[in-house]
């Protein structure tokens, strides 16, 4: 328990430690005016009892003179005001406690959820590779509700009800010893018993319930991703059915949590009825019979049990959910542990450093994390500035990595990558990377217009229109949006659903050219085009020649026939470099590629 306050604290910034102190703070408040509330019915069941005790009892004989009393009828109606009062006061300051616990919960989300988000963006590229996107959404989504909702709030809820607890016990204690005593080991054996026999199952459930809501995710995720496929194959009822298991896991996690936290009351209720009649039998039995000396310690544990049983069982619930959350709470602790900010871009955009003379690889070897092979071995290579390039091989050749490696989202394991003679480090990478243009195979678009879409990250109030006009013409965009009732003000539907591929693949192009980069890089950009979208999109590039730096990977050899020069790579080693006539003559294994594209 006490390793996993450590972990809530630990996930906290120092704002909200200091609204958590300010909770807790106002639970030992409401704790003592509770106190206060249940010891302020004994005068006043004292002088119900025996009116005469208003003389006998220093403190009531000093007030009943004081405030100029001289019926005690009256002064009954007082102290039955000032129970009331009391009761009011506690009650309004319990719910001001609630509050402040309502926004320090939901606060904590809040900056949870941002801290999370800002961690996942802040790791490289690499990192992402070993990770599912559903895995990480659901950490953001969900997770980080599930830690508070089941770990953060009850922890000071549990802290809230173990100070009424421990006072009102205290009260008790100080009334009649023996009863007391023998309440805490009966309701506490109680609830320590079940609790012992729950521990393990309770983290079991927690665990799979942390599984359960992963596949959901996951499930989800693929479904509406591959909606066309899965409409063309019929496999709605198979992704319902897939969805159907961990839901039904989950129901039953949170059904069998919420059965826990209520199991102890049932017996607890049935125990207080029984105890109350023993108690009062017990005391009456011990002071004679004399019911008017009874009378106050019998209502005060009748009112102190009233406060004290929701308030043990509100304990017992708290725990069980501590205990459920725990595997959710161990997960994000250990991921924020974790958290590095070596990729993480802050502050103002970097000026681009530009490019001049060429792009150099020196030397460069790169191994995937987890593999056993070298996907890049002792490359060395330039490209000039402001000429086009071509990357060709079959797959698993290392086109990719090599891109990767030039576009700064693999670091070299060996090597290095230098821009006019300049190595690319940590330190500059934000500005070589503010050079690049990159327009991938399938082009990422969002709900929004084609200028926001050209425009995408950029504020729509920041969005300059001249610029977003003069890419859609130099990208061949303006052919069709001029057509258009909106022109670049239409809405294009969530993943451009209303767009053509090469429609999609302009705007693409146009989102490259609009920070008007010095390098473009496409990457199997025409791959998926048929062969009039392809010679349309074509043509957008080649008017990019000689302004800008072309890299292109591909497997059709038809985008890179007009390239200045082509690298023809396999497992990792560039084995074919020149002009396409070049390698067309001169290598073989590229004279294949050519001739089966035909």
């Amino acid at each position: 328990m006490l390793e996993g306050y450590n972990r809530m604290i630990g996930l906290l910034d120092s704002a909200q430690k200091r609204r958590g102190m300010l909770a807790i703070c106002m639970m030992f408040v409401t704790g003592a005016l509770d106190l206060a509330g249940v010891a302020s019915i004994l005068p006043f069941l004292a002088v119900l009892g025996n009116p005469d005790v208003i003389q006998t009892q220093p403190l009531l004989s000093s007030t009943y003179n004081a405030l100029g009393y001289t019926d005690s009828a009256a002064f009954l109606r007082f102290l039955g005001v000032v129970v009331f009062v009391m009761v009011l006061t506690s009650i309004a300051v319990r719910a001001l406690t609630f509050y402040l616990m309502v926004r320090f919960s939901r606060g904590v989300v809040l900056t949870l959820a941002n801290r999370m988000l800002a961690h996942y963006l802040s790791q490289s590229y690499e990192w992402f590779l070993g990770r599912h996107s559903a895995d990480l959404s659901k950490t953001v989504l969900a997770e980080v509700n599930q830690v508070v909702s089941h770990s953060i709030s009850p922890a000071m809820r549990l802290i809230a009800n173990a100070i009424v607890a421990i006072l009102l016990l205290g009260l008790l204690l100080w009334l009649e010893p023996v009863g007391a005593v023998m309440t805490a080991f009966i309701i506490g054996g109680l609830f320590g018993a079940t609790y012992a026999f729950l521990r393990k199952r309770l983290l079991a459930i927690g665990q799979d319930r942390k599984l359960a809501v992963r596949e959901r995710f996951q499930i989800t995720q693929e479904a509406l991703g591959g909606i066309k496929e899965v409409k063309l194959l019929g496999l709605e009822q198979s992704y319902e059915d897939r969805f159907l298991g961990p839901s039904r896991r989950l129901a039953r996690h949170q059904a069998s949590l919420a059965l826990v936290g209520e199991m102890p009351r049932y017996v607890m209720e049935a125990l207080a009825f029984g105890g109350i009649l023993l108690f009062i039998l017990w005391v009456l039995w011990s002071n004679n019979g004399a019911l008017e000396a009874v009378l106050p310690t019998i209502g005060a544990f009748a009112f102190a049990g009233l406060k004290l049983m929701p308030t043990l069982q509100g304990l017992f619930r708290d725990i069980a959910q501590i205990r459920f959350g725990r595997a959710a709470l161990d997960e994000l602790y250990d991921e924020l542990q974790s958290a590095h900010a070596g990729d993480r871009r802050t502050g103002p955009r970097v000026a681009p450093m530009g490019l001049d003379r060429e792009i150099r690889l020196e030397a460069v070897s790169y191994q995937y994390p987890g593999s056993d092979r070298t996907a890049i071995q002792d490359l060395s290579l330039s490209i000039p500035a402001k000429t086009s390039c071509g990357f060709v091989g079959s797959t698993g050749a290392g086109k990719t990595t090599v891109i990767d490696i030039l576009l700064g989202l693999l670091r070299p394991s060996d090597g290095a990558l230098l821009v006019d003679g300049v190595e690319i480090t940590r330190d500059n990478m934000d500005a070589w990377q503010n050079t690049i243009g990159y327009v991938p195979q399938t082009i990422y678009l969002t709900d929004d217009t084609i200028a926001g879409n050209i425009a995408f990250g950029v504020p729509a109030d920041e969005v300059d229109r001249k610029i977003v006009a003069k890419v859609g013409k130099l990208a061949k965009l303006d052919e069709f949006v001029d057509k258009l009732p909106d022109g670049y003000d239409s809405v294009i539907g969530e993943s451009g659903v209303r767009l053509s591929g090469g429609q999609r693949q302009r705007i693409g192009i146009a989102r490259a050219l609009y920070r008007d980069p010095a390098v473009i890089v496409f990457d199997e950009a025409m791959s998926a085009l048929d062969t009039v979208t392809e010679r349309a999109v074509l043509e957008a590039i080649d008017a990019l020649q000689g302004e800008k730096t072309i890299l292109t990977i591909t497997h059709r050899l038809s985008t890179i026939i007009h390239c200045d020069q082509i690298y023809m790579m396999k497992d990792g080693q560039v084995v074919g470099h020149g002009s396409y006539d070049e390698l067309i003559d001169q290598n073989s294994g590229f004279r294949a590629l050519a001739e089966a594209a035909e």
